[in-house]
């Protein structure tokens, strides 16, 4: 069900922002923003050239929804797990799937969604593996984390809660089971390695078109941060450049709690309905009697994630770090509901119903996300510059107005000849009398910045497009 609405409400046009970048980097096996996200860019890339059904925008979309849908189905099988109640986990995954930012997220290209599904999968393995001992469980679980964390770092949140489970089970763990684990951890790790061998080929090769500007290597979308170098690959892993340190720092900071703590509640309340917020923190306190190292271990895997989202104030979207938290909750949730079945279980049916209840008010309540398909503001930019710039333009945008016209040229090559350079103005202004020579210059966007001699002129009836002209 999840996947089916998804796929009726895909934001599959061309998108600004991070959307629109990863619409574009894993068609072109190219180097996304820090962390690089490699997982996602190899997956979703082969994903995209292999199920060749509709535009590329629309693949990416329709490979997040599988992904988010995935995950709502481990919400329900961890649901399983615990209590054989099929249809209330199965409510249980539908309110996960349908809360306004799960949805949201999960109908547009999105390096989250594929996250949360290796988070989800790790999460599960590892309860599996506590509860039975099954070292299969053991290895698939550290293989999906790793690919969580070649995904996004966010997963390396759940640390603390998996080191949790492995040594209240420790006596039960053998050392081939743990090496595998161990090895299996690593390849995903290795996905790292794609980095720096895709910098060097793109260099090589001169794939990244800037460089025909006299540009040094590591431009967006080819060669963020230009990996192969040493200092480019710590800088494009740690993510320094977006203070990701400082936010662990801040994380033990009280003040933040008290910040963002009732903001994230009022959130949590809105996403997962009141019920089922109720229903989660009872079933905290039901897992506690029954296995409260099993309890503290979900509340930390809900933690982790959340605490960071407080901390990382420099996001754009702080709300899809809450991914991980929203889909612990519902499994909590589930056990809740599954603990009032079992004792009183002529109340079965009855909680399933209201938890698909719930799930169907917020489809109601979240309707809009319907109307996604029908709409881009970022193809009519496209449209502007293909009309209004020659095709051997040079095409200064910052990275808002930059995402789509990467698409445009990288996997539609609507834009020709036309260069794309993905700064402000001011960052490259040396350059632009050297450009000039040969090829005019338009900014897209907004101006920051000036050149020296120049001056940039309003295109008319054309938005935010301008043309640099001597003085």
């Amino acid at each position: 069900m999840p996947l089916a609405i998804y796929a009726a409400s895909l934001n599959h046009a061309p998108a600004y922002w991070d959307t629109g970048e990863a619409q574009t980097v894993p068609w072109i096996f190219g180097i996304m923003h820090p962390t690089g996200f490699p997982a996602f860019t190899l997956i979703g890339g082969l994903f995209a050239h292999v199920f060749a059904i509709g535009p590329v925008s629309w693949r990416m979309g329709f490979f997040s929804a599988l992904a988010a849908s995935g995950a709502a189905w481990l919400v329900a099988r961890m649901c399983c797990e615990f209590a054989p109640f099929p249809w209330i986990a199965a409510a249980s995954a539908w309110v996960f799937a349908f809360g306004e930012i799960a949805w949201v997220r999960a109908t547009r290209a999105e390096v989250h969604t594929l996250a949360l599904f290796f988070a989800m999968l790790a999460v599960f393995a590892a309860v599996r593996w506590y509860r039975s001992g099954d070292a299969r469980m053991l290895v698939g679980g550290a293989l999906a984390w790793g690919l969580g964390l070649a995904t996004h770092p966010i997963t390396a949140l759940l640390a603390p809660a998996f080191a949790l489970l492995f040594f209240a089970r420790l006596r039960t763990a053998t050392v081939r089971g743990v090496a595998l684990a161990l090895l299996a951890l690593i390849c995903g790790l290795a996905l790292y390695a794609y980095l720096p061998v895709r910098s060097e080929i793109v260099t090589a090769r001169r794939l990244d078109p800037t460089r025909s500007l006299g540009l040094p290597p590591g431009r967006a979308f080819w060669d963020n941060n230009h990996p192969a170098a040493w200092d480019g690959f710590k800088r494009e892993v740690t993510g320094a450049d977006f203070g990701a340190g400082g936010a662990f720092r801040e994380m033990v900071d009280p003040q933040i709690y008290a910040a963002q703590g009732p903001v994230f509640f009022m959130e949590l309340l809105h996403e997962i309905t009141p019920l089922c917020a109720l229903l989660a923190l009872g079933g905290l306190a039901a897992l506690l009697r029954r296995d409260r190292w099993l309890a503290i271990a979900l509340f930390l895997a809900f933690a982790g994630p959340t605490a960071f989202a407080f901390a990382f104030r420099i996001e754009a979207d702080p709300d899809r770090y809450y991914l991980i938290s929203f889909a612990i909750s519902m499994v909590l949730a589930g056990y809740g509901a599954a603990a009032i079945a079992r004792a009183l279980p002529a109340f079965r049916r009855i909680l399933a119903a209201l938890l698909a209840v719930m799930a169907i008010a917020l489809i109601v309540i979240n309707r809009s996300t319907f109307d996604q398909p029908y709409g881009s503001d970022a193809q009519a930019v496209i449209d502007t510059v293909v009309e209004k710039t020659p095709d051997n333009a040079v095409l200064i945008a910052p990275w808002l107005y930059a995402t789509p016209l990467a698409y445009a040229a990288y996997v539609e090559h609507r834009l020709g000849h036309r260069i794309l350079d993905c700064s402000w103005l001011a960052d490259d202004a040396p350059m632009v009398p050297i450009w000039m020579k040969t090829r005019p210059v338009y900014v897209v966007g907004q101006l920051f910045g000036q050149v020296p001699g120049y001056r940039a002129v309003r295109i008319q009836a054309s938005g935010d497009l301008f043309k640099v002209i001597k003085r």
